[in-house]
């Protein structure tokens, strides 16, 4: 989930010390680390205490050691892994504030199309209205159940207990579950296609809409919310590509190895936690980018999808519960003020 923080409230010590939601549970549980940590501990060992074993030999034929490799020799390497590193990461991060937009624009449809409810149709029932949106937004429900939310084991289907919020909710029906579930096209589109005509058979049935109402503009909304359920499903579908996640991967564990060999060159142990710090700061951020590519489960950088559906339900409940007041009620704004 996403973690709600306050830059102030940290400073150069406190930071240290946190660990959830930070970089530290997701390098240190991995055994990568370890084994960079324990190659750079071995190849200073051998270096330092074991000159014997090495295959460079001094003009007299006595042994030296490991051959060096000084750190000049990775300027190069060290300039790509770290244009490539930035690159991967800033089109990652791109990606999760696309995804995020798209979620948010799945919200501002929902609201629009229980405003313009209110507009058309100033004398329905309450439930009259909640009928017009149900469907609506039981389809964003349905959208982040089958990316991730709620456990849907990674979105492959929907579980029984998320069967059961949107029957709790009152949002379908047993009969609409049933066909629901035996469906295999895109179940929010299904939904959405429901709402609107839904919308069409009260637009022509209804005697208490206002002039001028019509079918366009929730048909807007409907569309408009399908084309953000399925940019977020194309846009998981279609991850970086796999060569240039493979070349940053190949580039940074060998830029790792090469660098653990190259501050051997130092023969002191205070090499050791300053490559920790290497290797914890580069792989901290590879595995940032690749938690921000899908931001749908349970990662630190994960969106809060409950709290988004929560949102939408409790603002559509307010919106639909609105008394509104009479023309006669409403306070008279007085002349207009001129300059």
């Amino acid at each position: 989930m996403t973690i709600a923080y306050e830059p102030s409230d940290f400073n150069e010590v406190t930071v240290v010390l946190r660990w959830r939601g930070t970089i530290f549970p997701a390098v240190l549980g991995r055994p990568v680390i370890w084994l960079l940590m324990a190659i750079h501990c071995g190849l200073l060992y051998l270096h330092m205490e074991h000159p014997e074993i090495g295959w460079v030999r001094a003009a007299d034929g006595s042994p030296i050691g490991l051959p060096l490799l000084p750190g000049k020799a990775l300027t190069l390497p060290n300039g790509l892994l770290t244009f490539f590193l930035v690159f991967y990461s800033g089109n990652c991060y791109s990606r999760y504030y696309a995804l995020y937009d798209k979620c948010t624009g799945m919200a501002g449809c929902v609201m629009c199309w229980v405003g313009q409810l209110r507009v058309y149709f100033p004398k329905s029932s309450q439930d009259t209205l909640w009928n017009l949106s149900r469907h609506l937004l039981a389809s964003v429900y349905l959208m982040y159940f089958q990316l991730a939310g709620g456990a849907s084991d990674g979105g492959c289907r929907i579980t029984s207990g998320e069967w059961e919020v949107l029957a709790e909710n009152n949002m379908l029906t047993d009969a609409e579950q049933k066909i629901l579930s035996e469906y295999r096209g895109f179940r929010p589109f299904l939904l959405q296609v429901w709402a609107m005509k839904a919308m069409a058979n009260h637009l022509e049935s209804s005697a208490d809409k206002v002039a001028g109402a019509a079918l366009a503009p929730f048909q807007a909304q409907a569309l408009t919310l399908r084309g953000h359920c399925s940019g977020i499903v194309n846009a998981l579908a279609q991850p970086v590509p796999f060569p240039y996640y493979h070349t940053v991967s190949l580039m940074l564990s060998v830029n790792l190895v090469l660098i653990a060999w190259s501050l051997t060159e130092f023969s002191t142990i205070m090499t050791i936690p300053a490559y920790f710090v290497i290797a914890l700061v580069t792989l901290g951020l590879k595995e940032t980018a690749v938690a921000l590519s899908d931001p749908f489960g349970s990662d630190a950088v994960d969106f809060e999808t409950n709290s988004f559906t929560a949102a939408i339900l409790a603002n559509t409940k307010a919106l639909l519960a609105y008394s509104e007041p009479k023309p006669s009620e409403l306070p008279f704004p007085g002349k207009m003020l001129r300059a």
